[in-house]
């Protein structure tokens, strides 16, 4: 990738209790030397939640990075950021901020003595952040926000497919 390369990450992911399927939707659009591709995923579970959906959102987007990008490495710690993944979800950016190295100080084990869910997830994401050096940003979900809006409809058709 060269320097006017970048890539934008959307991530959303939903639960619909009722039915207690989850969904999650990505969309990256890339960037090369003023051409933009557009690049869609998506995919559903049961027996989840709203907050593992998001997080499969974020992880998902960024093996795709990885799958897509193999042995090119679009970003590298020490470069300039080159991959920014967008999500609406605030817990999911307070953990990278911060709460999971709390957790990992407390064992995986909220204050409360339950254990924190979706450990695996959550040790991905940030192991994946890191070896990309991404740049996480927060929007507003629902927002008229292009690439969150097209990252939704990804997570809801696929709850609607089960």
């Amino acid at each position: 990738m060269t320097d006017s390369s970048y890539l934008h990450i959307y991530t959303d992911g939903g639960y619909v209790a009722k039915d207690d399927m989850g969904g999650w939707g990505v969309i990256i659009t890339e960037y090369v030397q003023n051409c933009k591709t557009i690049h869609q995923y998506s995919g559903r579970q049961r027996h989840t939640s709203s907050l593992e959906m998001e997080l499969m959102a974020a992880v998902q987007g960024l093996e795709q990075i990885i799958e897509k990008w193999k042995g090119q490495q679009p970003a590298i710690k020490g470069e300039p950021f080159n991959i920014t993944l967008y999500t609406d979800s605030k817990i999911l950016l307070e953990g990278l901020e911060g709460k999971i190295e709390r957790y990992r100080q407390q064992n995986w084990m909220h204050k409360s003595g339950r254990p924190v869910a979706s450990r695996r997830l959550w040790e991905r994401l940030q192991e994946l952040t890191q070896t990309l050096n991404v740049q996480v940003k927060w929007i507003k979900g629902h927002s008229r926000h292009e690439g969150n809006l097209q990252a939704d409809a990804l997570a809801r058709s696929a709850i609607r497919q089960a």
